[in-house]
């Protein structure tokens, strides 16, 4: 098991049939958990990762963006999750990681989506 930080280990991450991710994905991950995670975590509880790393043949296979940040791509910095925490609601799970300043938030009806890419996004 790789810890990344108190609650969140690498495996969580990434699906058996994903592995092995890409070395530099640990890297971005423990930034995520760290800057992101653990203070969602922090204020809403225990917080599941429904999808984090992605080959991609699993991104195509899923209907990912062609460039998701759910992927390691060559040249760019970041990696994503799709997170659901024990209490609250998905807008304010957004509300949080909006004000923690992530770069890349998407609202969806059962979670959130949530990156460090280089840059702002928001859906």
């Amino acid at each position: 098991m790789t810890v990344l930080t108190r609650h969140f280990t690498l495996e969580e991450f990434i699906r058996p049939e994903d592995r092995p991710a890409p070395a530099a994905t640990r890297r971005f991950y423990l930034e995520l958990c760290r800057d992101y995670l653990e203070p969602l975590r922090a204020a809403f509880g225990p917080t599941a990762v429904f999808s984090g790393y992605r080959s991609p043949s699993r991104n195509a296979l899923v209907g990912g963006a062609p460039q998701s940040y759910h992927m390691r791509l060559p040249m760019r910095a970041g990696a994503a999750a799709d997170v659901g925490c024990a209490r609250g609601r998905p807008r304010e799970w957004f509300a949080l990681l909006d004000d923690l300043g992530a770069p890349g938030l998407g609202l969806y009806a059962a979670h959130v989506h949530v990156d460090n890419r280089r840059g702002h996004a928001r859906w």
